[in-house]
């Protein structure tokens, strides 16, 4: 168990000092502003965007130092004075890890809000601490961006809304027809996710395909909805699209969920003429991506660059998951104390599992 003391008010959190530099530190139970709540964290998830920020050390929604998690789900226990009426403790909840603006007056909100790209948001408040027994959730989150839980949700599977509102979010936002090729190259968390959500929106009416270097994962792709899934480490990458294809030489759609440069240019590649890239893995800073120019420009290739999510999408997600629409919990392979937050962060990096539920 992670010790909370209550005479003291304080409780021992992840905390992110620098690169590869996480501590368990005895920290102050979170302060409530008015109108702010404080929940108890009961399940906080682990993605492969905590394990990159454990190995930079920084992340545009984290002060270093700074509490660490951002996936979570779990039950309001206190409330500001001033909080929404709507909250009460004892309510099951789950909360996005941001808000952008909210203001009632939209010429006060900021030029990204008010041509509706909230994801863009320049005052956008992030939200980190998941990695503890307890986290606050700012007014303004709990104003766009909480959600009360059936009983017969489960925590764990409530925390990973954040992550499907991402993927919610670019389906949202790229275009797509009955008849398409869509290539989802990573079958990781993410590319499942996009695999379920895809096929759940267009039905047969499109053609999936998934590509990954892990046979074990492909199984799963096909179990997620894929109608191929493909083996890319060695061959012709090419000549196996080709053939799932049966005969089409590209794709319309190119999700790339993987977060490389490599898999960007391979995906970039896969693309046909009139097609879609979908660059959605994050990948660090000063990372290039060679374009044949000739091609993006003759063959009107659009690329759609994803980040984050907004309130629609992260209740679009919410909402999936509570009608078992994408089936998170089939993601959940591995359960570990908070204490064993070193040992997670490594079967994330090797691969080992494919969602990994964090519990106090």
């Amino acid at each position: 168990m992670i010790p909370v003391n209550v005479l003291s008010r304080t409780m021992v959190a992840a905390v992110l000092h620098g690169a590869e530099d996480v501590r368990l530190e005895e920290v102050p139970i979170p302060q409530l502003g008015p109108e702010d709540l404080l929940a108890r964290v009961e399940a906080a998830s682990l993605d492969f965007t905590d394990r990159k920020v454990y190995l930079r050390g920084s992340h545009p929604m984290i002060e270093i130092p700074g509490l660490f998690g951002h996936e979570w789900a779990g039950v309001v226990v206190a409330r500001g004075e001033q909080a929404d009426a709507r909250w009460q403790p004892g309510m099951r909840v789950v909360a996005a890890n941001s808000a952008p603006c909210t203001d009632p007056v939209p010429e006060a909100r900021c030029r990204a809000c008010r041509r509706s790209h909230q994801g863009m948001c320049e005052r956008l408040l992030y939200n980190n601490g998941a990695f503890a027994p307890y986290i606050r959730i700012p007014g303004r989150i709990a104003e766009v961006n909480l959600y009360e839980l059936p009983p017969q949700v489960p925590f764990e599977e409530a925390a990973l809304a954040e992550p499907l509102a991402c993927v919610m979010h670019a389906i949202r936002r790229v275009q797509v027809s009955d008849g398409d090729r869509v290539v989802v190259v990573g079958a990781g968390p993410i590319g499942l996710m996009f695999i379920s959500a895809l096929r759940n929106r267009y039905g047969q009416a499109i053609r999936l395909l998934s590509l990954d270097h892990h046979d074990d994962r492909l199984v799963l792709a096909r179990s997620f909805g894929a109608d191929e899934a493909l083996n890319t480490a060695g061959g012709s990458l090419m000549a196996g699209v080709r053939e799932a294809f049966g005969g089409a030489e590209k794709a319309d759609v190119v999700i790339e969920a993987v977060g490389s440069t490599q898999a960007h240019q391979e995906a970039f590649e896969l693309v046909g003429r009139g097609g879609t890239l979908v660059p959605f893995g994050g990948v660090a800073e000063g990372a290039l991506l060679s374009l044949d120019l000739h091609r993006l420009h003759y063959e009107e290739i659009r690329i759609v660059p994803i980040y984050h999510h907004t309130p629609g999408d992260f209740a679009s997600a919410v909402h999936a998951i509570v009608r078992h629409e994408v089936p998170v919990a089939r993601l959940i392979t591995a359960r570990l104390p908070l204490m064993e937050l070193p040992r997670a962060l490594e079967m994330v990096q090797k691969r080992t599992t494919l969602r990994t539920i964090l519990f106090s």
